[in-house]
């Protein structure tokens, strides 16, 4: 039973004589939750979906960052008063940062205190930030790490390995929808024919993704049939404009900028190939990727970075290709073997199969009640 259940007396002639775990009564604050859009609002979703019952409760912040001050104020209050009334047993917070705001508040009380770990969240480099993690971190009863990468992180810097627990990340399974339809509209929208192959990368442009370097390095040596559509806005933006520049036909990258749901539905169920050509980034890290498991369950084959949480979020030949960060000679023999007897759609199917297998978010969510020592809602 996980050391995170409360003590209970059990009724009976001796009250002394043995006592038992109950399941404790949860509380799950977060500063990432829909209708904002993000990898961390996707995964807050999943975990309350997981905790969702008579004895969890929710406190999330649905706004933009404007608002996430007066939001950690208020969540520091609640988390203390209801430590302090006994009312739940377990405060676990949807980061790092979040842990760190309440960790002097909701230590009141019997409450126990844990937290989800994004990867990035443990290594971001300015010194206040870091001298709190490294004193604070390692007081948590339980760090619930979203891979192997962050597990490391967390045990870098302090955190006993005993109370690192790895969690593999789930989504949930989209419907049916006609693929083939939707790579068509997908074309139509981008003004290029049924023979092009698409390239696609969602998310924000920030240096790691690698985004930039895939314009540069790779793609003017793959076949011209190949269009690299990129969604999503953030700082690199610019230099993936220069690259983009730079190419002999800069046609060939499209950057669509920030999408909205159906766009987005419609680019990961359109495109051929999804690639999250991540690279190495002091101070920044791939905590996991789960739009490559959400690209892969919609028929897009994904071609992963071997890197940093990616390795957990990509099987290599189950689930996707695994080619190693930056060397561009490797991923432009990976990705043009692909076009070698129309293995690319077959390789896809088979892959998106593999994927819904590993990676379900009901899989996931047994995981996380296992570790939090929560009993499944619908018990």
């Amino acid at each position: 039973m996980s050391a995170t259940g409360a003590l209970a007396t059990v009724v009976g002639p001796t009250a002394d004589a043995c006592t038992v775990r109950t399941m404790p009564r949860v509380l799950f604050v977060t500063r990432k939750f829909p209708p904002s859009v993000g990898g961390m609002e996707t995964l807050a979703v999943d975990v309350w979906h997981a905790l969702d019952g008579g004895d969890a409760r929710l406190i999330a912040h649905r706004g933009s960052n404007r608002g996430l001050p007066w939001f950690l104020v208020r969540a520091a209050v609640s988390a203390r008063r209801a430590a302090r009334r006994r009312e739940v047993d377990l405060v676990l917070t949807g980061d790092v940062l979040t842990f760190l705001t309440l960790r002097a508040f909701a230590r009141t009380g019997r409450a126990r205190l844990a937290t989800m770990a994004m990867g990035k969240d443990v290594v971001w480099p300015p010194r206040p930030y870091q001298w709190l993690v490294r004193r604070w971190l390692p007081s948590a009863d339980l760090v619930v790490a979203i891979s192997q990468a962050t597990a490391g992180t967390a045990i870098a810097v302090g955190v006993p390995d005993n109370r690192v627990q790895v969690v593999r990340l789930g989504v949930e399974e989209p419907p049916e929808a006609d693929r083939e339809e939707a790579r068509r509209e997908l074309r139509k929208r981008l003004g290029i024919d049924d023979e092009t192959v698409v390239i696609a990368t969602l998310g924000r442009l920030v240096r790691r993704k690698g985004v930039a370097w895939f314009v540069r390095e790779v793609l003017p040596r793959l076949p011209e049939r190949c269009v690299y559509v990129v969604a999503g806005d953030g700082d690199d933006r610019a230099q993936v404009v220069d690259a983009r520049a730079a190419l002999a036909d800069p046609r060939r990258v499209r950057l669509l900028g920030a999408v909205d749901d159906a766009d987005r539905e419609l680019l990961l169920r359109g495109c051929d190939i999804f690639a999250q050509p991540n690279i190495p980034v002091a101070g920044d890290m791939e905590g996991f990727g789960l739009v490559a498991i959400e690209a892969s369950m919609r028929g897009a084959l994904v071609v992963a970075a071997d890197l940093e949480g990616l390795r957990d979020a990509v099987v290599d030949g189950e689930t996707g290709i695994v080619v190693a960060a930056q060397d561009a000679g490797a991923w432009v023999r990976r990705i043009g073997g692909l076009f070698e007897g129309d293995r690319l759609a077959s390789l896809a199917a088979q892959y998106a199969d593999g994927c819904r297998r590993l990676y379900g978010r009901d899989r996931m969510g047994a995981e996380l009640r296992q570790v939090l020592g929560v009993r499944s809602p619908s018990a």
